[in-house]
């Protein structure tokens, strides 16, 4: 079963240049590591900079091997420590459902990062699929998924797919112009979705564009 590391960083605005440099060195590093599956970089677009770091490995046996030298979470605190406003924080998510659009290049991104009240979660995770699928229909996304885990301190990944404590889903959106963002966001699809999920928990949202 493929694993999905998203690693947060908050850095401070006064070095930016320097921060993305430091980024970009550690996805190339990232890159050469045996198991990864794909990696996919971004730069936060809102007042307080960050950057998102989505790894997929293809087992968690394969994230375990390549965590010495790999981890990301370990390389921004080894390498650009001077640069964080608070410590990295990594999550370990399992995929429940994605989308592409072949014609479709990914210019503007967001991440919806939830957590719900547990027993809802299996309840939150049908009615999110289901909107997203709906709102596949119209040619808007060019890139999206939706995944459940957790922070990488609270369960294994076995425990983290099946355990009603589970309750953390991250949904990335990715659109090929601004104003494909603004009707996807426009739908009534999204926004029952949205206000569903934020009577259940709480949802954090980061606009980005991809490195």
């Amino acid at each position: 079963m493929e694993l999905l590391v998203v690693t947060l960083a908050y850095t401070t605005p006064m070095k930016d240049v320097d921060t993305l440099t430091r980024i970009q060195l550690i996805h190339d590093t990232i890159r050469s590591s045996q198991g990864l599956v794909t990696s996919r970089f971004y730069r936060g677009r809102g007042a307080s900079p960050c950057y998102a770091m989505l790894t997929t490995w293809e087992s968690e046996e394969a994230w375990k091997q390549a965590q010495e030298r790999y981890n990301p979470k370990q390389l921004l605190s080894g390498s650009a420590a001077e640069l964080l406003v608070s410590p990295p924080e990594q999550l370990l998510f399992t995929y429940l459902w994605g989308y592409i659009r072949p014609a479709a290049s990914p210019e503007l991104a967001a991440i919806h990062l939830a957590t719900v009240r547990p027993e809802q979660a299996n309840v939150a995770q049908r009615g999110w699929i289901e909107g997203l699928k709906r709102q596949t229909t119209q040619p808007t996304l060019a890139f999206a998924f939706l995944a459940r885990g957790a922070s990488e301190q609270d369960f294994s990944i076995e425990e983290r797919a099946s355990s009603p404590q589970s309750s953390t889903f991250l949904n990335l959106l990715s659109w090929s112009s601004n104003g494909d963002r603004e009707d996807f966001y426009a739908d009534i699809n999204y926004k029952a979705v949205n206000s569903f999920i934020s009577s259940i928990g709480t949802i954090q949202v980061l606009a980005l564009e991809p490195l």
